[in-house]
């Protein structure tokens, strides 16, 4: 079990200390796999609404534009590109942002303490959360 005490980190430092937290960890993979789950909601919906495309290595933004412009799910589309926007921040850039390549927008890079990690481990579990939450909604209307 990791203590944290506080302690001021940069960006490197941080990294290596998600990397090694087990809880953050577990949480950015249930992430990823909710983010797959609702992708394969979007691809059902598609499928059955006899989108005529093949969907099977359709990212989610691409799942989300087709949705767009067959014209279903309309009011779900907002959510979905927050949550597209959330996962690929989450899922692709913590390096980049730790490692001053890119601005801070939603996660913290300045002031960063090793506690930090909680933070960062509830924005995964939130994600997944939310995430799974859409793809319960796509699946009851199979």
């Amino acid at each position: 079990m990791n203590t944290f005490r506080g302690d001021s980190v940069d960006g490197p430092e941080f990294f290596a200390i998600l990397c090694a937290n087990e809880e953050f960890c577990a949480e950015l993979g249930r992430a990823v796999l909710a983010g797959g789950r609702l992708e394969t909601a979007l691809k059902r919906l598609l499928s059955r609404h006899g989108f005529g495309k093949d969907t099977s290595k359709a990212t989610l933004g691409r799942l989300i534009e087709f949705c767009r412009t067959e014209v279903l799910i309309a009011k779900m589309i907002p959510a979905l590109e927050t949550l597209r926007d959330q996962r690929n921040y989450l899922i692709h850039n913590i390096h980049s942002l730790l490692s001053d390549m890119i601005q801070e927008t939603i996660l913290e890079r300045e002031g960063l303490v090793d506690s930090d990690v909680h933070t960062y481990t509830e924005r995964a579990w939130l994600l997944k959360d939310n995430l799974n939450g859409l793809a319960e909604i796509l699946e009851r209307d199979e």
